[in-house]
């Protein structure tokens, strides 16, 4: 079975959502939805805002594994936010709670209750057969957000390009590290997530960097075992550790104070992924050198928008333009190919500066430009904002 990774994982510093604080986004995001920095759809690819006029309301269900992170309470506000604007009446979300066979259940529910289309962030890449099968058979479509989907057919993957995650990291660390050593922390190579970041990584540092020793330590997204590994890596390696690319965000809790004991805040780059709103704080205070940040508002804005497209009939195929991404492209995973807009999500510095590799892999653009943390547009900062300030929340 294919382990998702939890996005905008929980740690010791992770939200949990409430109704005060759902209501505080609701209506900081509406004054700061503005896409940012290279994520920025300014030209929507589906034909679904076409007619904003129209009163009509279209209904579309929502399946949802999490609503307990930071991550997924900001994308449920952006959700609500975005289905005002578009006409869209939500039924849902629903919360599966990573059980997957009652969120195969619930999107059955979703259907009988007259769902035109419906979004479903899948608890694995492989657990929604029953749901595909029964929707489909019922002329319903799904949209799946942040998963591959790799048993079925499903209208649109909405989901941020992995790969880019892995050269950005790449393009960051190389740009100050010559030699000695990285340690890169992996996500669950099972997973298509965690592959696509560990293996556009290495091969980019491959091409770009390699002087450099790369100590591949695989995590399954479990906190203390980056932790202890990143442990393990300072003491064997002390300042010939020049940094760490943790490919999600909780083991940052960890990660930062033993740097800090050790002496090394600052000459160890740290280098992560999700954009939580401690990771904001962090690099705004210069511990945390940049992180990627998965953007909660894009992946709430298209998944609408082709939901409505796939309620609407439209034909949407590769090299059409993206909303998030420059072209929408088939993925396969497993058994299965499926269109999907890789967005292209922001990464993270301190300031803006351009980042630049020689050789780019995967089809990746060579060289782009960076968001400053002080964008208050990036989700974690809307999120942070709802709630006393990035650091405060934290």
């Amino acid at each position: 079975m294919t382990v998702r990774r939890p996005t905008g994982a929980r740690s010791r510093r992770t939200l949990i959502t409430t109704a005060a604080a759902i209501a505080a986004v609701v209506t900081l995001a509406a004054c700061s939805s503005s896409s940012s920095g290279p994520a920025a759809a300014t030209t929507p690819s589906s034909s679904s805002v076409a007619n904003p006029s129209t009163t009509a309301q279209t209904v579309i269900g929502v399946d949802l594994t999490y609503n307990d992170t930071a991550f997924w309470a900001a994308y449920i506000n952006y959700e609500t936010q975005y289905a005002q604007q578009l006409h869209i009446k939500l039924d849902g979300p629903l919360l599966a709670a990573a059980n997957a066979s009652l969120q195969n259940t619930q999107i059955e529910d979703l259907v009988n209750e007259g769902a035109k289309a419906i979004i479903v962030n899948p608890e694995t890449a492989t657990s929604l057969g029953p749901a595909i099968a029964y929707a489909t058979a019922h002329h319903v479509q799904l949209i799946s957000v942040d998963t591959i989907v790799g048993v079925g057919k499903v209208y649109m993957v909405v989901r941020a390009s992995n790969t880019l995650y892995g050269q950005d990291a790449c393009a960051y660390i190389s740009s100050q590290v010559r030699s000695g050593y990285v340690l890169d922390l992996e996500g669950d190579l099972t997973s298509s997530n965690g592959a696509d970041r560990t293996n556009a990584f290495n091969d980019c540092m491959k091409a770009n960097d390699p002087a450099v020793h790369i100590l591949s330590d695989p995590t399954v997204w479990t906190e203390t075992t980056a932790v202890t590994d990143a442990q393990n890596a300072v003491n064997a390696y002390g300042s010939q550790l020049k940094a760490i690319y943790s490919q999600w965000s909780s083991p940052d809790t960890g990660i930062l104070p033993l740097l800090k004991s050790k002496g090394l805040t600052g000459k160890v780059l740290l280098v992560s992924d999700d954009g939580v709103p401690f990771e904001m704080c962090d690099i705004g205070n210069g511990s945390l050198s940049a992180s990627q940040s998965q953007p909660a508002n894009l992946y709430a804005e298209w998944a609408l928008k082709y939901a409505l497209d796939a309620a609407n009939g439209v034909t949407l195929s590769a090299g059409q333009p993206g909303g998030g991404a420059p072209a929408l492209m088939d993925v396969s995973y497993a058994n299965d190919t499926n269109l999907a807009d890789p967005i292209v999500a922001p990464f993270v510095t301190k300031t803006q500066q351009t980042l630049t590799v020689a050789t780019a892999v995967d089809g990746l653009p060579a060289s782009f430009a960076t968001t400053p943390v002080s964008d208050a547009s990036l989700w974690g900062n809307v999120y942070g904002a709802a709630h006393g300030g990035v650091c405060s929340s934290s």
